[in-house]
């Protein structure tokens, strides 16, 4: 006789696996399945209907699969087209020269019309070749070094090149390029945009700001007449005395020999210091380009200290110079650099010569910020009411009487093109200081004190 209390059980885990079955379809388990039992009750009728559902939702469940997947798969289709759609218009609308070339042997897969604008090759003539059958570049060699960094990097950005059009006229044009798949094969997109315009104005431009600094140069040194004039005289006078006393001990019975060979040396060196004071006048009034080169600044400053201390010590300014030690060289034109310093100590000059004695000083001093070596020029004088000081740097305002305004316009526009900033601020009691900064040519450490100071005596 069975055990009713064993049946009982029985029924219970078999209505316990039913209510698990059922909540693992109800989650999405359609792998899942009912065993059915030896007594086929109505139980295994229900654990039998179970098992044909899971059927039913496994059938189901794998068509929605597979119409997802084509349906993925067509989206991802649609997709690549609108891509490709998409950059094939971004290609040939795009207002820079756009090209494709093959990365195995560079020959052109494709080009837009701003390329056959910008170059004047239509798109027919060079698709399958090369850059150097058609001559595209000036230099070969920046083919060969566009090649070397592709291959190495696989990207360029912003490199100026040069080109030359079909009709043979030289241009110039930033280049970017990287590596992109195209037609199943790796290939270089490059984007050129053309700045021979740009380029012209740029070369237009300097050379109207040598045309004025050279004016600037000429003003200031016909301000500078009397004194020039004063520190040649000199040399000369002295030449005249002993040229006269040589004749005298030639003329002497016996001659004097040892005294005119004494003489003779003063007036060679006499004449040599005439002769710098010559030297330093042309290269100031000489006209020529700017020439970027290393300059050493402390030795740039000393010169113009030269050139302006007649000019000093006849208005009785006393000028201090304060110059940084290991001070490294700027890149830039010596003879432009110092027309700004000349330009500074000149404004300066004419701000103090009118003050009491103890305020007629000027401090020049060369320091080091960061990565810039600075110019300043500091003064005595009664300085500038806020207006004046916010519009000294425009060209022709000056609050000089006979002044024409383009001095600091000039050495604002000098200091500019050398990549530094030309500025002035007041002083915390009186006065003004202009400051002239460089970039700095080379590595540079912590901000140097100064270590050499000199004073240019004001003349009793």
């Amino acid at each position: 006789m069975t055990d009713p209390r064993s049946e009982l059980a029985f029924a219970t885990d078999r209505i316990r696996a039913l209510l698990q079955t059922l909540e693992r379809l109800a989650a999405g388990d359609t792998g899942t399945s009912l065993d059915i039992s030896p007594a086929h009750d109505e139980l295994d009728a229900i654990a039998f209907g179970i098992n044909v559902l899971a059927d039913e939702l496994r059938w189901a469940h794998a068509r929605i699969t597979e119409s997802e997947r084509v349906k993925a798969d067509e989206l991802r289709e649609r997709a690549l087209r609108q891509s490709d759609a998409n950059f094939a218009t971004a290609f040939h609308s795009n207002p820079c020269a756009m090209t494709i070339t093959r990365l195995s042997d560079g020959r052109f897969q494709d080009v837009n019309q701003s390329f056959e604008h910008q170059t004047g090759f239509r798109r027919d003539e060079v698709i399958g070749r090369t850059v150097e059958e058609f001559g595209l570049w000036i230099d070969p060699d920046d083919l060969a070094a566009l090649t070397t960094r592709m291959l190495d990097g696989g990207q360029l950005n912003n490199l100026e090149v040069r080109f030359r059009t079909k009709s043979g006229a030289p241009a110039t044009c930033v280049y970017s390029a990287d590596i992109i798949r195209f037609g199943g094969e790796p290939c270089v997109l490059a984007v050129g945009l053309d700045i021979t315009e740009r380029k012209h104005s740029e070369i237009q431009a300097a050379k109207l700001r040598e045309e004025m600094a050279h004016l600037g140069r000429v003003t200031m040194l016909d301000a500078l007449t009397g004194s020039l004039a004063h520190e040649l005289n000199q040399p000369l006078t002295a030449v005249m005395a002993n040229a006269e006393a040589a004749l005298r001990f030639m003329a002497a019975d016996p001659p004097r020999l040892g005294d005119l060979r004494e003489t003779l040396d003063e007036i060679v060196s006499a004449n040599k210091r005439a002769g710098e004071v010559v030297r330093r006048m042309r290269t100031l009034l000489k006209k020529s380009g700017t020439l970027y080169e290393a300059v050493e600044v402390n030795g740039t400053v000393r010169e113009v200290l030269k050139l302006l201390q007649s000019n000093a010590l006849g208005r009785r300014i006393v000028v201090d110079v304060e110059l940084a030690s290991d001070l490294e060289p700027i890149l830039g034109d010596r003879i432009q650099i110092q027309q700004v310093v000349i330009n500074l100590l000149l404004n300066a000059f004419d701000a103090v010569q009118d003050r009491e004695a103890a305020n007629r000083r000027v401090c020049l001093r060369t320091v080091r910020r960061d990565s810039t070596a600075v110019i300043e020029v500091s003064d005595l004088g009664p300085g500038l009411h806020d207006d004046a000081l916010a519009r000294i740097f425009e060209p022709f305002y000056t609050t000089k009487p006979d002044g024409l305004g383009l001095g600091l316009s000039i050495c604002r526009a000098i200091v500019g093109a050398h990549g530094g900033l030309l500025d002035a601020t007041r002083n915390p009691g009186t006065g003004l200081t202009f400051s002239a900064s460089f970039p700095l040519n080379g590595t540079m450490t912590a901000g140097a004190q100064p270590a050499s100071r000199a004073r240019l005596q004001e003349q009793q």
